[in-house]
């Protein structure tokens, strides 16, 4: 390349086509609330049939205060259609492959002098069910309740006072796998391209087909037509759950990139033997931007 564009105003884009191409390639945490932290690792567990699984979660007290903390149940939803994400929700019976009828946990509600410490205890009971498969999960809420919480107040004038809340909660997901029943099946629904005041803006969608959640990692490649790679940017990892799809959104800077031809691919590896692209074509040029048809283009391994 030259140099890069001069400025976005100037530069064209030309969308010689946008097409979905999938191909195959060889190839503990604390977290601060207002007043209390909660301390976890992301909780995992291969089980069989009949399995027990235990763990804690350690949560202190930060202010000087003493504070009261509600402990309970709820889900991480699969929302049908929608390819943003997924949901918390503290209302059950949502998510078929929660196993919140699996868990219990003690205690439901604790009271935490200034710089204490309490662990909230669990247990999963699989269920012995041969008929189970794939991955289960569920979530504990750790919520911080209004009488433990020093109320703000905002003054508007001599005569009133306005009271104000802000009420913190951490989701702890919790995920179970049952051994020797894995299905790790993931593909590209979707690629689009679309021109934004920033570049443009790359947004695949990647579904998985198996039974089991997953982080895959997900990148983006801009290749010239040379096939030398002139631009790459990592997504972070994002859990993908079984039977759903979720957005992965880049944006490439137009500036960076010389006039010409190339092809932008996004690429999933997620601990399979292979790995899997979606891939689409640009034109970077200082003409108006026309749009043309395109036809398949798969990238090989």
């Amino acid at each position: 390349m030259t140099g890069p564009a001069t400025s976005l105003d100037r530069t064209r884009i030309l969308l010689i086509f946008i097409l979905l191409g999938t191909a195959l390639l060889t190839a503990p945490s604390i977290a601060h609330a207002q007043g209390f932290s909660v301390a976890f690792d992301r909780v995992e567990f291969e089980v069989t049939s009949g399995d027990l699984k235990t763990g804690s979660i350690s949560v202190t007290n930060l202010s000087s205060e003493p504070t009261t903390l509600k402990i309970y149940a709820g889900d991480w939803v699969r929302i049908p259609g929608d390819r943003t994400g997924y949901q918390f929700d503290d209302i059950t019976g949502n998510e078929s492959r929660s196993f919140l009828d699996w868990m219990s946990f003690t205690p439901e509600r604790m009271t935490l002098q200034p710089d204490e410490w309490k662990d909230v205890q669990y247990e999963i009971r699989v269920p012995n069910d041969p008929g189970l498969e794939g991955s289960y999960w569920g979530v504990i809420f750790i919520e911080e309740t209004p009488d433990g919480m020093p109320l703000i107040t905002q003054d508007d004038s001599s005569l009133m006072a306005v009271g104000i809340n802000t009420v913190f909660r951490y989701a702890i997901q919790i995920y179970v796998t049952v051994v020797g029943t894995e299905i790790r099946d993931v593909t590209f629904a979707s690629i689009d391209f679309q021109q934004s005041e920033s570049g443009i803006d790359v947004t695949a969608a990647v579904e998985n087909l198996g039974n089991i959640y997953m982080r895959p990692q997900v990148w983006l490649e801009v290749r010239d037509i040379y096939g030398v790679i002139v631009y790459t940017e990592d997504h972070i990892r994002q859990t993908l759950l079984p039977e759903s799809t979720r957005n992965y959104n880049f944006t490439l800077d137009a500036q960076i990139l010389d006039p010409g031809v190339y092809l932008v691919m996004v690429i999933a590896d997620y601990d399979a033997p292979t790995l899997i692209a979606a891939q689409g074509r640009i034109e970077i040029t200082t003409d108006q931007a026309v749009s043309h048809p395109g036809g398949e283009n798969l990238l090989e391994e």
